[in-house]
């Protein structure tokens, strides 16, 4: 058998190479999403235990913060135990981080205070002394370092602090749990405290007992505290930080995997392809051997062996570049979730890999393979089959058209595998270039559709008016010239089954550029409420839900559903008479005013609203340039997804156009020197055999394209579901999937076309000697 096995590879080693590097590439991309899987998810609860991080934060007003307060919570069940901190937390907007203006809701601790719970570690610090101490998130992504100023606009201040240092938090991590963590030394911490007062809380923390569910305690303690008549300013529950901080982790894990299995089925096809062929071209040698003694087990086995042995080879060298494409990856995944990462080798993943793949090799070989027990040698000698019928292609005469195209059609049907594959292949190929091609146009062409399906809504400017001039403020910026549109469209906070959320408040939903409702209606009367999509499951259309705000609980009937990634679905839509019934102040409050522009007169607006509203806006914020920030990053990484799926696609086709061509050869290596002797010549038959190829090509990339038409839309928004968006705003020109067909079919005959030049080799005077 040994010797049966060293022949066969012998015989077949371009085939057997070109099998390997496609395991290669599936066993890479195995290897960083299955490496990732194993080490992520344990890296960040080694973290998380390391710095004693809490399972659950809730934060009081700090003149709410009372011996009843934390009695509420020592009594409620789950918890066990509970440690105060004083904090600040206020909304604020952090001045050019990266690049731009970003608001979202900041607390800055106390760093000289002592704390057992929610520790922190440092990453680096700056030489001399320093005010303020941010997270790796806030470091990295705001393109922040120790020793440089930092800006934050507090309460219509600007606060200008010094960076102290960067530390590694896990209690928010991300802009995913709406909150950004600081901390300012004991004396800054207190003027703080002095110049804000309102934005003076008490945070607790609380680690649960074992067993219990994060979401399930803090639940339980919003909904005590609420009944007990004590506002919860925040709260969030290490379950949930986490499921958001991994979302992009998630995301890449599934599409390696997705991928790797496309892969791997191409190479496991063409490897039940070219056993058949090769039971097929060498059938008499298989006879004369069961004749002289060998079982078709041992045959079997002989053929087997080289792709087990292939199989295994190249698994573990995949398995060994994988580790020089993870950690690019890794840091991509630190990057967004806020935490260090360093990716390494994962003996689990890599026998999981190697199992997999070797066992999977085995099945499909042994399914090219088990013709062979039934093979008769005399039957296989003579070239027939049990019933004593040969083995002949489709004759000449029952072929339509001229001679030519009776012979290109004869050769197109002569082996139904053969064309089976190469049609399979074709129409894989033609849905991942689709799917590719839709990633690309949407993150570059329209870079707003990829921005809008993963944001909320986004204006190119958001003016904060006086006190009382919201009204007047509106009218005269929509005066201004290239202002397309001014609405009220406030950001506020409410408590919605014990749980405080984010609330869009505004008049003009339908107004908005990004409708972020994928069910039912926007609210329209001060009694509607439209719920985020992690709600809808608890709330259906025409319900009733209690809303609360402060001391004052109200009913509201759900009329829709909206979606909202950043905040997990935990989000509602009230009208502004909505929200002013649960604060009747915030009728006379100013509400933001979202602008909208072209994105190129943007910085024009800009100055056109500070120089004729100065008495009327007290802040604008440049949206558009964290739009366009934003969209660079998403394109970038859209553009290089698509790219390497390009790639592979057309690097598997070279690979299995290769085998089948050049198989197609040596199987007829004694017909083409006929033909050669009677005069084709070298290029009629090299076309010959690439235009034989191009029905099965054509037939398949037509398929694919059919099916990547009807299919783009619902596979866009099954993958996107994964991070929580349930309405994509991609758009899937019809023209697209046609196009990757074209382009495909083009390319597998210019390759087919190529791979045939073994042909010029061919000697008929050397055919006839031997």
């Amino acid at each position: 058998m040994h010797t049966l096995a060293l022949h066969q590879w012998r015989r077949n080693k371009g085939s057997f190479l070109g099998f390997g590097a496609i395991i290669l590439i599936a066993a890479c991309m195995l290897g960083s999403a299955l490496t990732l899987l194993c080490t992520v998810g344990p890296r960040y609860t080694a973290l998380a235990d390391e710095l004693h991080t809490a399972d659950v934060d809730i934060v009081v007003t700090r003149t709410a913060a009372t011996a009843d307060v934390r009695d509420v919570i020592d009594r409620t069940t789950g918890v066990a135990a509970v440690e105060p901190h004083d904090v600040l937390l206020m909304d604020a907007q952090i001045h050019d981080f990266c690049g731009t203006d970003f608001a979202i809701r900041t607390m800055i601790t106390d760093a000289d205070a002592p704390r057992t719970l929610n520790q922190t570690r440092v990453l680096a610090t700056a030489a001399g002394s320093g005010d303020l101490t941010i997270a790796q998130y806030t470091a990295q992504f705001g393109q922040f370092a120790p020793g440089e100023r930092i800006e934050l606009r507090i309460g219509g201040h600007d606060e200008s602090f010094r960076i102290a240092g960067v530390v590694e938090e896990m209690e928010f991590g991300n802009a995913g749990s709406q909150i950004l963590a600081f901390s300012a030394p004991a004396a800054r911490f207190a003027r703080l405290e002095r110049a804000y007062p309102q934005a003076r809380m008490t945070e607790y923390a609380v680690s649960v007992s074992a067993g219990a569910d994060p979401r399930a305690v803090r639940s339980r303690l919003e909904r005590a505290l609420a009944q007990a008549g004590m506002p919860v300013a925040a709260a969030i529950d290490a379950s949930s930080v986490r499921a958001t901080r991994m979302m992009v982790s998630r995301l890449i894990i599934l599409i390696l995997v997705v991928f790797a299995v496309l892969v791997t089925v191409v190479s496991l096809a063409l490897c039940t392809f070219h056993i058949r062929n090769i039971v097929e071209t060498d059938r008499t040698d298989m006879g004369v051997l069961k004749a002289l003694g060998y079982t078709g087990q041992m045959i079997s086995h002989a053929m087997m062996a080289p792709y087990l042995l292939v199989c295994v080879g190249v698994t573990v060298i995949g398995l060994a570049l994988s580790t020089l494409a993870t950690p690019a990856i890794g840091s991509l995944i630190a990057l967004q979730a806020g935490f260090t990462f360093h990716a390494q080798a994962d003996m689990r993943a890599w026998a999981i890999i190697l199992a997999a793949l070797a066992g999977v090799t085995l099945l499909f070989t042994w399914i090219g393979v088990r013709s062979l027990r039934a093979l008769q040698p005399i039957e296989a000698i003579r070239g027939t089959d049990a019933r004593g019928r040969r083995h002949a292609m489709r004759s000449l005469n029952r072929m339509p058209g001229s001679a030519r195209t009776a012979v290109s059609l004869q050769r197109a049907a002569a082996s139904l595998s053969r064309n089976l594959l190469v049609g399979c292949m074709a129409f894989l190929m033609t849905l991942i270039v689709s799917f590719a091609a839709v990633l690309t146009y949407n993150a570059t062409v329209t870079p707003d559709n990829l921005y809008n399906t993963l944001s909320t809504e986004t204006p190119q400017v958001v003016a904060t008016p006086a006190q009382g001039e919201t009204t007047e403020a509106m009218q005269r910026i929509r005066a201004i010239p290239g202002v397309q549109n001014v609405i009220a469209y406030t950001m506020a906070r409410v408590g919605i089954d014990g749980t405080q959320m984010p609330a869009f408040v505004s008049d003009d939903f339908d107004a908005t550029r990004n409708d972020i409702r994928y069910e039912g209606n926007h609210p329209a009367t001060a009694h509607e409420i439209a719920m985020g999509s992690a709600l809808a499951d608890a709330h259906p259309i025409g319900s009733k839900v209690t809303v609360s705000h402060g001391g004052t609980a109200l009913s509201y009937t759900v009329v829709g559903y909206i979606q909202s990634v950043n905040d997990g679905g935990t989000v509602c839509e009230l009208t502004n008479a909505g929200y002013t019934r649960l604060d009747p102040d915030f009728a006379h409050s100013p509400h933001t005013l979202y602008v909208y522009c072209d994105g190129a007169d943007t910085a024009r607006v800009i100055r056109a609203i500070e120089s004729t509203c100065a008495d009327l806006v007290t802040h604008t914020t440049d949206m558009e340039r964290m739009r366009e920030t934003s969209q660079q990053m998403y394109g970038s990484i859209m553009s290089a997804v698509s790219l390497a799926m390009l790639i592979l696609a057309i690097g598997l086709t070279g690979l299995v156009l290769m085998m089948v061509v050049r198989s197609t050869i040596v199987r007829e290596r004694r017909r083409f020197g006929i033909l050669k002797a009677l005069g084709y010549t070298s290029g009629q038959l090299m076309r010959q055999i690439a235009a034989a190829l191009m029905p099965a090509t054509a037939a398949g990339a037509v398929l694919g394209a059919l099916v990547a038409g009807m299919a783009a839309r619902p596979v866009t928004d099954a993958l996107f579901a994964t991070v929580g968006v349930m309405r994509s705003q991609f758009d899937h020109p019809d023209l697209l999937p046609i196009a990757a067909a074209l382009a495909l079919t083009a390319v597998q005959g210019a390759l087919a076309l190529g791979f045939t030049t073994p042909i010029r080799t061919i000697s008929p005077y050397q055919l006839i000697t031997e």
